[in-house]
C-alpha cells in the first residue's frame, strides 16, 4: 500500500495507483465498508460511490475541510439535489431553456420525464439531450466558479446548452426523420 509509481511510469500504471489511494480510507490491514468482506463486486460498488460528482457535500464527507456552501447560490450545501434542482442559479439556467424552447423541463425527474413523455424517438431524445446539456453546463459553471471565481449570467449559460443541442440536431442524418418531427424542431426552435 506504501508503492508510489515512478514518474515516467505509463498513464495506466499511475490511474491504477491512484485508485490504490482512493481505496485506503476502506483498508486497514483488512477491507473494511460496512462489514461486508472484500469482493471485486463490493470494491467496484465503493468506487462507484467515489467517482460520482464529487459536490461539496461529498469532499466534506470524504474528510475534506472546505465549505460545502452551494458556489453558484451561496445559499444551501451543494449536493447533486440541489445543484442540479434546488439552486437559484439552475432554476433560471432552466427557465431561460424553457423559454427559449417553448418547453417545460420540470425541476425533479426530469429524465423520467423525457423518457415517459409521448412523442416520436427523435422527440424523446432531443429531450434527453437537452436536459443532459443542462446539467453538463451547470456543471462546467459550477467548476468555473470554484477555480476561477467567474459565473457567467444564468441566460449565457442556457445559451449554451441550447447551442450545443442544435449543433448535435444539424449533425444528425435527416433522412430517416420525419416531417412530423421537423416541424416539432422548427416549432420548438431547435431548427
Amino acid at each position: 500500500m506504501d508503492y508510489t509509481p515512478a514518474a515516467q511510469s505509463s498513464w495506466v500504471w499511475r490511474r491504477i495507483c491512484r485508485v490504490k489511494q482512493e481505496l485506503l480510507p476502506c483498508y486497514d490491514g483488512q477491507w473494511n465498508v460496512q462489514g461486508k468482506e472484500y469482493t471485486a463486486a463490493a470494491c467496484y460498488d465503493w468506487l462507484q460511490g467515489t467517482g460520482a460528482l464529487r459536490t461539496n457535500d461529498k469532499l466534506v464527507k470524504f474528510g475534506m475541510d472546505i465549505d460545502a456552501t452551494c458556489f453558484l447560490c451561496a445559499q444551501d450545501s451543494e449536493g447533486a439535489e440541489h445543484l442540479f434542482f434546488e439552486c437559484i442559479y439552475s432554476k433560471l439556467v432552466i427557465c431561460c431553456i424553457n423559454q427559449s424552447l417553448k418547453c417545460h423541463i420540470p425541476d425533479r425527474q426530469v429524465l423520467e420525464w423525457c423518457m415517459l413523455r409521448n412523442g416520436t424517438k427523435v422527440r424523446k431524445g432531443v429531450q434527453a439531450a437537452t436536459v443532459w446539456g443542462a446539467m453538463y453546463h451547470i456543471w462546467q459553471e459550477r467548476n468555473k466558479c470554484r477555480l476561477e471565481g467567474v459565473l457567467v449570467r444564468p441566460g449565457r449559460c442556457a445559451e449554451k446548452v441550447i447551442e450545443d443541442v442544435k449543433a448535435r440536431i444539424r449533425g444528425r442524418d435527416f433522412q430517416h426523420v420525419t416531417k412530423e418531427d421537423i416541424d416539432w424542431l422548427k416549432h420548438k426552435n431547435y431548427m
